[in-house]
């Protein structure tokens, strides 16, 4: 019975392997990513250099002190990370967000705080 259900079972994987697609990794696109909302909910707006002030952003409006959720989508190697700043200019406190990450909320003590951003070779 053992030998039976075991013969049964990897017949079965071997349909689903055989049959199903494999999974495809998404390429990174060299963007930073935020939202006003957790989740990836809101307004967002996308960048693939630095930004020293979040109130005026062509295409996707005021993002100063409204980022709950981001992802760094950059490329790997220099310049990889990045910074967000409490303040315009790249000024004052800041936090990191590491290659390849997504933040479905921003760590605690940031949400809407984040008002400018630069990309890091590392954290």
């Amino acid at each position: 019975m053992k030998k039976t259900l075991a013969a049964a079972t990897l017949a079965v994987s071997a349909v689903l392997a055989a049959t199903l697609p494999a999974a495809v990794a998404v390429a990174a696109d060299g963007n930073l990513y935020v939202w006003e909302h957790t989740g990836a909910g809101g307004a967002g707006c996308t960048w693939g250099g630095d930004d020293s002030d979040y109130r005026y952003n062509t295409g996707c409006g005021d993002m100063n002190d409204k980022v709950s959720s981001a992802k760094n989508d950059g490329y790997s190697g220099g310049f990889e990370d990045v910074l967000f700043y409490e303040n315009i200019s790249r000024r004052g406190s800041f936090v990191c967000l590491p290659n390849g990450v997504y933040w479905s909320s921003m760590p605690s003590g940031w949400n809407d705080r984040a008002s400018s951003h630069s990309w890091a070779d590392a954290c």
